[in-house]
């Protein structure tokens, strides 16, 4: 990302923090200094529960910026989801249901996060969660509100919704699409397009129907059918809020009884084991110019054209070895095939 986090200590205030840094090499007064600043005034003035506090904000000595937030004790869900593999039903729904609320927090500010993800998601100690990271949230309104830019890719391709991968306008409803990928990773511990990454992954989240969750892990059907509605390709067809949706999610949480078990606390002895290495790099974030197009399809439209090629190379072959046959007594034509052709096919 554009910032370091350090632990560190509030001399005047007596008080551990969370020190938010520009990160070395970026310029402070880019795009990557604005936004550390936006971030910071963003979130001082959104109190609640499950969003990070602010409570300073300054220049270093080198002259980066930085915010100074309250320090938490815990771990991300994909370390979580890492460690444990796929969560019960009840205990995830609840984890989103307070990741919604954070949100709902911030869209009655006029803010979109625009990045929600498992490693943007902060499980404490004590069972509570906190949305992360406002570094490319959208203002919808208000003087610090920049003016759009219908050029820029912005978010993190594996949970980036289909108006984000096309450039069109984001609303609140971008960010439940985002909550929805993520209550479906937690609950069957994979995402609806695993096998995808770059254009191919953008062009599923606008065009291809995800698999249904069950296909993974069993689970209530009224669960899945919160899922698939938040994921919804059009907008129109997910929650109308964070709020409605973290409310039925509470609903489903408690019709599935019996109180969630709290989640193992992690020690500083547990060893850390990474994320694959697709579900890294297609969660981490992008603020990239893009020209607006139709994302290429995935490799299943390219299966016609392998099969072809196949076929083709089985017929030559066939008919090569009845020449071969037919003039035996004559010296056998040098014949063989293109290995690039080979590779060409193959990549298909």
């Amino acid at each position: 990302g554009m910032g370091e986090v350090f632990e560190a200590e509030h001399v005047l205030l007596s008080k551990r923090c969370a020190l938010k840094v520009l990160r070395q090499g970026r310029p402070a007064q880019g795009d990557s200094g604005a936004r550390l600043r936006r971030e910071a005034r963003l979130l001082a003035r959104i109190q609640h529960p499950n969003l990070v506090d602010v409570f300073d904000l300054g220049v270093a000595s080198d002259g980066r910026p930085y915010l100074a937030m309250e320090l938490l004790r815990g771990r991300d869900l994909r370390h979580e989801l890492t460690h444990r593999g796929a969560l019960p039903a009840r205990e995830a729904l609840t984890l989103v249901a307070q990741a919604l609320d954070g949100l709902s927090a911030a869209h009655e500010a006029g803010v979109i996060h625009r990045d929600v993800k498992l490693a943007n998601l902060f499980l404490c100690d004590d069972g509570r969660l906190k949305v992360l990271d406002f570094g490319v949230a959208k203002l919808l309104r208000g003087a610090e509100a920049p003016p759009s830019r219908k050029d820029l890719l912005i978010g993190s391709p594996r949970t980036m919704a289909p108006e984000q991968c096309a450039l069109n306008d984001v609303d609140p409803r971008t960010d439940l699409y985002a909550a929805g990928l993520v209550l479906y990773e937690l609950v069957t511990g994979r995402g609806p397009f695993d096998d995808l990454s770059g254009e191919a992954l953008m062009y599923a989240h606008c065009r291809r129907t995800p698999p249904p969750p069950s296909r993974f892990a069993e689970m209530p059907r009224s669960v899945e059918a919160a899922i698939l509605r938040a994921i919804a390709k059009a907008p129109d067809d997910r929650f109308a809020s964070a709020a409605a949706m973290s409310n039925h999610l509470r609903a489903l949480a408690n019709a599935l009884g019996g109180a969630p078990q709290p989640p193992p606390r992690a020690s500083e002895s547990d060893p850390v084991v990474a994320a694959s290495e697709c579900a890294r790099k297609s969660e981490e974030s992008t603020v990239a110019p893009r020209r607006p197009r139709t994302p290429r399809p995935s490799r299943d439209a390219a299966m016609p054209a392998l099969v072809a090629a196949i076929l083709a190379i089985a017929i030559e072959s066939f008919a090569l070895g009845k020449s071969y046959r037919a003039h035996a007594s004559d010296p056998a034509p040098e014949t063989s095939t293109s290995r690039a052709a080979c590779g060409e096919a193959v990549r298909l």
